[in-house]
């Protein structure tokens, strides 16, 4: 069960609850919840600086993940060439209807040679609209990364450093994996309380 209050997701698992908020009932020591659909996470102990590498842009210009600096990003590596890709879309635009969307936000990388045209015909049947949107035709920032297999999640705190990935199809929305980025962005919030930000 997911309720909204004040902003922020409050998320009931039973008789165990998650809240995300000023509320404090996430233990941001304690590790991030692993469990069910997201129990392939892997975290990464040392948090690594994302790679400059540019990926295009709808304009056909290029771009880094620099400009969502400040923010925490659920990184979708895609192609729609991949069935496992296009079932977790959907639930990907609606993880992201649920971020609160000043302090997170979903951005996908397709590796479609195509480009946009190929790209958003399959967006477009899926009705999924998620406007942060890139293309790396040639794998550039794929590869720089370490992305071997699709589809892959990569967790980026707001300071630019990957915390953990995820290889394989996830329902975004479900209670597990709202669980996951939420600790994080309660963990963010600690983190700037205690820094008096």
């Amino acid at each position: 069960m997911i309720h909204r209050m004040k902003g922020f997701l409050f998320i009931a698992f039973g008789t165990f609850a998650l809240g995300v908020g000023s509320s404090g009932t996430v233990l941001a020591d304690s590790g991030p919840p692993i469990d069910g659909q997201v129990r392939n996470y892997e975290e990464i102990s040392e948090p690594l600086e994302i790679t400059g590498v540019a990926v295009l842009t709808r304009d056909g210009g290029k771009t880094t993940l620099e400009q969502f600096k400040g923010k925490f990003v659920v990184l979708n590596f895609w192609a729609t060439w991949c069935g496992p890709c296009l079932r977790e879309l959907p639930s990907l635009e609606r993880l992201n209807a649920a971020l609160p969307n000043d302090k997170a936000q979903v951005v996908l990388i397709s590796q479609d040679r195509g480009g946009f045209k190929q790209t958003d015909r399959f967006l477009k049947k899926l009705k999924v609209n998620l406007p942060d949107n890139f293309v790396d035709k040639r794998l550039k920032f794929s590869r720089a990364i370490g992305v071997m297999s699709l589809p892959t999640t990569v967790l980026i705190a707001p300071d630019g450093k990957e915390v953990g990935r995820l290889v394989g199809s996830v329902e975004w929305d479900s209670p597990e994996a709202l669980a996951l980025v939420n600790w994080y962005l309660e963990r963010e919030a600690t983190a700037i309380e205690k820094s008096g930000g």
